[in-house]
């Protein structure tokens, strides 16, 4: 008898939460955990320009700032 005194109390909470939930749950799902990615900017050891670490390319472990100086 007791919950269903309590029942219409619980469904207006229930209808406000649920979607926060849902919704909380389908941003973590699908967020692409490249946006956590540093924004570092990495020298070249070839030229010694400066390059987003996403444009880095490595080569044998050394960074280089585009094709041309990773094949020098």
């Amino acid at each position: 008898m007791v919950f269903l005194k309590i029942l219409p109390l619980l469904i207006p909470l229930l209808i406000f939460l649920l979607p926060i939930i849902f919704r909380t749950y389908l941003k973590s799902a699908f967020i692409k955990k490249d946006k956590k990615r540093n924004e570092l900017m990495v020298i070249c050891s070839n030229c010694g320009t400066y390059a987003h670490e996403s444009l880095i390319i490595k080569k044998n472990g050394i960074s280089f700032c585009s094709k041309e100086c990773a094949k020098t």
